[in-house]
């Protein structure tokens, strides 16, 4: 990247093109994609508080058969 030229010839109109550093269209990306990453970075440092875990999440069934007991473990 060092080895680049600073100014080029256009290939339209053969005039001086400079080398700028851009950022590359971060805005133009899908709505929900960019409300995650909002949301993503606004909770970064500020997470929400919960007072209980949400009723969805179920406990794990655990086995009570000796045979499962010898089976190797995650």
């Amino acid at each position: 990247m060092n080895a680049r030229p600073d100014v080029i010839d256009c290939p339209s109109c053969s005039g001086a093109a400079r080398r700028m550093m851009a950022s590359p269209n971060l805005g133009r990306a899908d709505k929900a994609a960019m409300a995650l990453q909002d949301s993503t970075r606004a909770t970064a440092d500020r997470p929400a508080v919960v007072s209980s875990p949400s009723p969805s999440l179920r406990r794990q069934n655990v086995s009570r058969n000796p045979l499962h007991q010898k089976l190797p473990r995650p």
